[in-house]
C-alpha cells in the first residue's frame, strides 16, 4: 500500500495572521492565538479537500512496490531522492505552490471566518455553507498536475 509522509513541512503559513485579521475586521490582538491555530487547521482541512500543498514541502513516497514514480500532493516542483531501505523503495520530491492562488487563500479565510465567528455554538447550518464555499473552490483543483 503506497503512503505519504511530509518529511520538510511549510516553513510559514500562505495565510498570514494580518490576512485573516483584516477578513475578519479585528483590530485588536486578543484572539491572535486562536485565529493562528484555526490558520493551520484550515489550511490542512483546504490541503486535503484540494489534493495540494499550499506551500513548499518535502513529501516521502513509500510502499511502492512496482518502483515508479508517484506524486500524490501536487503541485509537483522537484526530484529530491531515491532511498532504498530494507527492500522497501521510497521516493522524495518536492511539491507546493511557491504563491497560493487567491482563491484558495479566500477558501483559507472562509474557513477561519466561520470557526471563529462558531467557536463556542456550532451552528451546523453556516458552518456547512461556509465550508461548502470553500471547497467549492478546493475542488478545482483535484485534478490539476503542474
Amino acid at each position: 500500500m503506497i503512503s505519504q509522509r511530509i518529511i520538510i513541512d511549510l516553513v510559514a503559513e500562505p495565510v498570514l495572521l494580518q490576512d485573516a485579521k483584516e477578513w475578519m475586521q479585528i483590530d485588536y490582538p486578543d484572539f491572535d492565538s486562536l485565529i493562528l491555530t484555526l490558520i493551520t487547521a484550515c489550511r490542512e482541512q483546504s490541503e486535503k479537500a484540494s489534493g495540494q500543498a499550499y506551500g513548499i514541502i518535502t513529501l516521502e513516497i513509500s510502499g511502492n512496490e512496482k518502483g515508479v514514480k508517484v506524486y500524490p500532493t501536487q503541485p509537483y516542483i522537484e526530484d529530491v531522492v531515491w532511498v532504498d531501505e530494507d527492500g522497501d523503495k521510497k521516493y522524495r520530491y518536492r511539491a507546493g505552490f511557491t504563491s497560493l492562488p487567491m482563491d484558495l487563500k479566500v477558501a483559507i479565510l472562509q474557513r477561519v471566518a466561520t470557526g471563529f465567528a462558531y467557536r463556542q455554538n456550532g451552528l451546523a447550518e453556516a458552518i456547512n455553507v461556509a465550508v461548502n464555499q470553500s471547497i467549492h473552490a478546493e475542488q478545482k483543483y483535484t485534478y490539476l498536475y503542474v
